[in-house]
């Protein structure tokens, strides 16, 4: 489902240096890094928004150097959980989470609504659908992230860190529906150095360090 195979970056001192890593379909994997700018950069060319100096990175069996950023064929299979949340200020809290389906789905108006509605009742935000961002505190905004990186169904869920900002009894809580998506296929990928969070998951661990991947 997701595989970097040999990949170096293009800094003097790169960043990822002849990195690999092999998230075979239904796999829950947990990468404890050890550097920011080395996670942020995995992230960064899984979304396209930069390229290695060498190597490939496949999802799906799809070459991404094939496809352009906006590719359908690829961003749709794709749920992506940000550390910084990039959520629109300017909407308010359901047309966020309807957005990536805007993008990439055919549905009806109503059809987005409902669905909308529906993620935002998961996750306990459905009575606050109409609000501006700047109503919500940052758990409330986290809980946005989380679903809306999940709203299109992705095989292939990449979360950065998805416990920031959110009580101990809510990251277990979403720690055991992660755990549940993966018992139901979906491939899963948490960007974490948090030992608590590491330790409430039963999946396959790698440590990020010095621009590789290894065991942990």
């Amino acid at each position: 489902m997701l595989k970097f195979k040999n990949i170096t970056t293009n800094e003097k001192k790169p960043y990822l240096n002849n990195l690999n890593l092999n998230v075979s379909n239904g796999r829950f994997v947990l990468l404890n890094y050890k550097s920011k700018i080395e996670k942020d950069k995995m992230i960064d060319l899984i979304c396209q928004l930069d390229t290695p100096k060498s190597g490939g990175i496949i999802i799906g069996g799809k070459n991404l150097s094939k496809f352009n950023c906006r590719s359908k064929i690829i961003h749709k299979r794709i749920g992506i959980c940000f550390e910084d949340l990039k959520l629109i200020q300017t909407k308010d809290v359901l047309a966020n989470i309807t957005l990536p389906l805007e993008i990439h789905t055919k549905l009806s108006p109503k059809k987005l609504i409902e669905t909308g509605e529906k993620q935002l009742k998961n996750f306990g935000l459905l009575e606050k659908k109409n609000n501006s961002l700047t109503t919500l505190n940052l758990e409330e905004k986290q809980r946005l992230n989380i679903a809306r990186s999940l709203v299109l169904d992705p095989e292939l869920i990449i979360l950065d860190n998805p416990q920031i900002h959110l009580k101990i009894e809510k990251i277990e809580s979403l720690m055991k529906y992660f755990q549940d998506l993966n018992s139901k296929g979906k491939t899963i990928v948490i960007f974490t150095n948090n030992k608590k969070i590491e330790n409430m998951i039963n999946c396959d661990k790698y440590i990020l360090e010095k621009g590789a991947i290894s065991n942990v």
